[in-house]
């Protein structure tokens, strides 16, 4: 299988396995994706009267999240796959309120300098040009504000790489294929992960991309890796 990263293959992708995208990403992860959400949305530290742009929101958990530990901020979701939009509304309440709306990562339907913090929950790896979306990002983040990465990684652990890289390109995709019913989508994932950047090389876009006070966190022995930065 080819790795197509084109808007149009990715979006139909991700539209198809919406209705089971929530299950698997806690099967799969043996419900490790809460913990790791907890974690990067707690080293992000949103504040009172924030605006948060939610990027790749997919069905929302990161923007619950930010809303659980920050209820003074203002988070908008935004996705190009509109049923993973349409699954994150049904999931907002009095509690986690959020605005939503269709936007490309590349081509960001806000104004410069619009929000205090732009978050993106294992979705960077899924942009088509991946500097052009954190470029993007930059800004439409206001001077001085964070942003956010959260994203599945190759781990360091060469033990763990084994065994992981064997669940990972095995176990994974036949179990997502049975589960969604969708032939390519949990053999897309393992593919993507692998043809993206290290952790280093990551890092070191992210300053290419004008971004200062880089810093990176491995959870679970590197299997997923939390990114924060400063405009």
């Amino acid at each position: 299988m080819k790795l197509d990263k084109s808007g149009d293959s990715v979006r139909a992708m991700f539209g198809a396995i919406a209705h089971r995208y929530d299950l698997l990403n806690h099967l799969l992860s043996g419900n490790q994706d809460k913990r790791w959400r907890r974690r990067a949305v707690r080293q992000l530290s949103p504040r009172a009267g924030e605006t948060i742009l939610d990027l790749c929101c997919g069905t929302g958990d990161l923007g619950i999240e930010i809303r659980r530990q920050q209820p003074k901020s203002q988070v908008i979701g935004a996705d190009f796959a509109i049923p993973m939009l349409q699954l994150a509304a049904q999931k907002s309440t009095p509690e986690n309120r959020r605005t939503f709306l269709g936007g490309d990562a590349l081509q960001l339907p806000f104004a410069d300098a619009t929000f205090d913090a732009v978050t993106v929950g294992f979705g960077a790896r899924n942009f088509q040009d991946t500097r052009r979306g954190l470029e993007e990002m930059r800004r439409v983040v206001k001077p001085g504000g964070r942003i956010c990465i959260l994203e599945f990684m190759r781990p360091t652990s060469p033990l763990l790489q084994r065994g992981f890289g064997l669940f990972f390109k095995h176990v994974l995709p036949l179990v997502g294929r049975v589960v969604s019913k969708h032939n390519s989508a949990y053999t897309y994932l393992p593919m993507s992960v692998d043809g993206f950047y290290t952790r280093a090389e990551f890092e070191n876009l992210l300053r290419e991309s004008g971004f200062s006070h880089v810093r990176s966190f491995d959870f679970s022995g590197g299997i997923a890796t939390n990114f924060l930065a400063h405009k």
